[in-house]
């Protein structure tokens, strides 16, 4: 299934802009699991409506176009501070460790690498096929199934202590 193809008769840009304004809530909370602070998350979002408003072809899965476009700027921003934050880093990090105590499912999602919290994000918060996560993330679908499950063996491990 292509998530971009051509106009179809009879769909309005309009039609196009509510879609994404309507995957808003759910692509926020995707990029929160993924690790983005509430501020940055909005600001990816902005950027990615932004970006919404450029486009030209009508994408199947308006909350998967979002998701991507919206993480694609939220590392690019998160990459331009890395220099200026330093820090902010530590302290977040203290404060992570500071919770040792509590089960936190954001706070496990932030210990797996950044494939595997875009996977699970992508499968289990947006509700993307493997299909779908596969062709967004441009990564091969057998990647996209290795990898979830990798990622939801860690967190049960680490949530549930190794049950099923």
């Amino acid at each position: 299934m292509a998530l971009v193809r051509e106009v179809p008769q009879g769909l309005t840009r309009a039609e196009w802009l509510l879609a994404c304004e309507a995957s808003y809530p759910k692509v926020y909370r995707a990029l929160i699991a993924l690790g983005a602070s509430p501020e940055d998350a909005a600001d990816a979002l902005q950027d990615a409506f932004e970006d919404a408003l450029g486009e030209h072809g009508v994408v199947a899965k308006p909350e998967g176009w979002m998701f991507v476009v919206a993480s694609r700027a939220w590392k690019r921003h998160r990459w331009r501070n890395r220099i200026f934050r330093p820090l902010a880093a530590l302290r977040h990090a203290a404060h992570i460790a500071s919770r040792d105590g509590e089960i936190d499912l954001l706070v496990e999602l932030a210990k797996l690498t950044e494939r595997q919290r875009e996977v699970i994000v992508s499968r289990y918060v947006l509700g993307l096929s493997q299909a779908e996560t596969a062709e967004l993330l441009q990564i091969a679908p057998g990647t996209v199934a290795a990898t979830a499950h990798q990622a939801a063996g860690l967190l049960r491990e680490r949530l549930l202590g190794g049950t099923k």
